[in-house]
This record gives C-alpha cells, structure tokens and sequence, in this order.
C-alpha cells in the first residue's frame, strides 16, 4: 500500500499581511498531480487542516474542494485528524456520511481510537487515527484522575488500546503533537504553539506501529524511532521556516516489516527567503523579487524610506531589520536605573554594530544629552 503522509495544511492561514489562499491552492494543485502520478492509494493528513478553530467561508470552501477532488477525482480514500488549531466538533461533523464516500475524519479524541482497515494484495492495514488531545481529555476519557501530563496519558491511551491492535497485521497511527523519543532531536519554528517541555510527549509507547505519521512540528523530520516521521508543512509559515525544505512523504508498506520511506520536494508557488545586504545593494541586484523575503539590512546608519524602497523590487516584502555586522549574540539587556544614559547608549550601539560608536556620534549623543538636561 502506498500512502501519502501530509499535515499541517493551515488552510486559511496569512503570512504578516499576505493571504496564502492562492499559495495554498497551487500546493494542493501538486498534490493532485503526486497523487496521480505515484499512484498513491490513500493520503493521510496529521492535523491542523485549518489555521484557526473558526475558519473563514473561503477556507472552509477550499478544503470541501480539496476533498472532493481527491475522493472522486484522484480516487483514493482520505484520513485526517484534529490538530491543535482545529475546532473538534468541527472537523467530527458528517462523519458517519463522509466514510460512505471514503472519507475517515477523526476530531475527538476518544476512548477507542478510531481505527480505519483498507486492504491491499498482502492484506489488511489498521489506521488508527489520534487527533490532538491534552491530559485532561484521556483522564476523564479513562476515569484516570492520576495520569499526569501528555506522556503518562498517551501511554495510558496506548495500552486501553491494546486488545484492539493484532501485531501481525499492519498498522498504522496518525497523531498530532510534540512527540519525540529525544527532545535534543527536535527542529522547529516559531510557527508552531504551545511546543516545549510541558508538551513533550514519549512515543515509545507506539513502537509497535509500523508507520507513526506525525503533524505539528513544521520542519520534516524523524521521531527518534525510524518508522515515525514528521512530514512538516507544505509551506514555509514564518521567516524562521525559510530553510526548511518542505516536502511530501511517500511511505510504501509492503509485506509486514517491510517499510520504505521516500521524500518528494514541494515546489510553491513563492519561497520565502531572507535577503542580506545594504539597501542598494539589494536594489542594485534584486534576487527573489516575486518571493516572499525577510531583508536584513547591514547599513551602518537607519535609511529613510527603506521599506518603501525595496517594496518597489520586492513586492511581497515581508519586513526588515538591522542586522549585526560585528560580533555575534544576543544584545544585552542594562537598568537604565543603575547607568548613565550616555553609557548605556554606547553600550548599545556596540551590541548592534559589534564596534565603538565613533567620535562624530559620540558629540551629537553630548548634545542631545545636554539638551534634555536644561529642558529638564
């Protein structure tokens, strides 16, 4: 059986003020073609199909579309699951209707994870489908009050399940969240919520699963077993994305124990990239002028008008910041209370531009200093 692994969709979802509804559009264009192409027999989706709980009217529409198109234009059955940006009842609506059709949605969790069999010429595959889920759900789900964060009950969920999973038979489990056997192994962004310690969540408890196909963290990756993987987002979501390589997954099950695992580049219909250099420079030789970029400017003074300037080459210019072209770190933080205004001024200026501020600037903080004295 060849499956599609996808997730962290984000339909509806705007990049600073730019709507992605096009962007998106020409990504799920690809994945028509993938599906076709490689002859995929299901497609799973692990989570967050939406960008936020309440979607608008056009994101709603674009995922009705893009369902359709893969049931009945691509023919290939479709599972999904709730991510953390997705409103449960939401994504739980019509489900008994839709798997007429072959499509499984799964939004809450449950009890008994909802398992999905499609057979194949070596025989059947389990798909369990686990949205998004916080302690609190599996303790009242298990009358459990004892279980303590996302590890204890994913682990307590795992084994009220295991009467239902036959070992010898194939499986597969889709979920969304932190999961992570290392959490030294993890990459992500500043796109995803809620992600750190209190979310980690031991996968272990799943090492039986042929395949894990995982949503939530944007950046493709392992899980730290090598059967559970991360497909990432289609798309870059934020400037912290920008060099990712954003891919689909192919995951070929063949007889029992026999897994192989292939990536396939997404192409979109912009990048996003960050852009370094003086303004002129980067007016003088304007490279990404039709991507979404990040400028960092490595001027030694604040230029007037910057944003409006490279607007003009950079249409979908997403923002700017001075970058520091000396010495690298974190710029550090002083009580104003504790130092003079003049050496705190200087002591920034170090941090930002990594040198001395030079004599000229020096003379004109004195005069501003001196200046806010006597109005004082």
């Amino acid at each position: 059986m060849r499956i599609l692994h996808s997730s962290d969709w984000h339909i509806g979802r705007a990049l600073f003020d730019y709507s992605l509804l096009e962007d998106q559009r020409y990504f799920f264009e690809q994945l028509y073609r993938t599906v076709k192409e490689q002859k995929v027999d299901v497609v799973v989706v692990s989570g967050d199909l939406y960008d936020r709980s309440a979607p608008s009217a056009e994101a709603v529409a674009l995922l009705d579309e893009v369902f359709h198109h893969l049931i009945f234009d691509c023919k290939v059955p479709v599972l999904a699951i709730a991510g953390n940006h997705d409103s449960p009842r939401r994504i739980d609506y019509g489900n008994s209707l839709f798997e007429a059709c072959g499509l499984y949605l799964a939004g809450s969790v449950q009890k008994e994870i909802k398992k999905v069999t499609l057979q194949d010429s070596y025989g059947p595959v389990n798909f369990f489908l686990l949205p998004y889920f916080v302690p609190h759900e599996i303790r009242l789900q298990l009358e459990q009050p004892e279980l303590s964060g996302f590890s204890q009950a994913f682990q307590a969920l795992m084994e009220e399940n295991r009467s239902r999973f036959d070992p010898s038979q194939r499986n597969v489990l889709l979920a969304h969240g932190f999961f992570m056997t290392n959490r030294g192994e993890a990459s992500f962004s500043t796109s995803e919520h809620a992600v750190g310690p209190s979310e980690l969540c031991d996968l272990s408890p799943a090492a039986e699963f042929d395949y894990i196909a995982l949503g939530h963290l944007h950046h493709g990756q392992s899980a730290g077993l090598k059967q559970a993987r991360y497909s990432g987002s289609p798309l870059k979501y934020s400037v912290s994305e920008a060099t990712q390589r954003k891919e689909f997954l192919l995951v070929d099950l063949n007889e029992k124990g026999s897994v192989e695992i292939t990536s396939l580049p997404i192409q979109p219909l912009r990048d996003l990239c960050i852009i370094k250099g003086t303004v002129e420079e980067l007016l003088e030789q304007p490279r990404h002028s039709e991507d979404y970029v990040f400028a960092q400017l490595e001027d030694d003074s604040p230029v007037l008008h910057a944003m409006n300037r490279l607007r003009a080459v950079y249409p979908h210019i997403l923002g700017l910041s001075f970058r520091q072209s000396g010495k690298q770190g974190e710029i550090q933080r002083y009580d104003a209370k504790e130092e003079p205004m003049e050496e705190l001024f200087l002591r920034f200026y170090q941090e930002i531009y990594g040198e001395d501020a030079p004599e000229v600037r020096r003379e004109l903080l004195h005069g501003i200093i001196d200046h806010m004295e006597v109005d004082a």
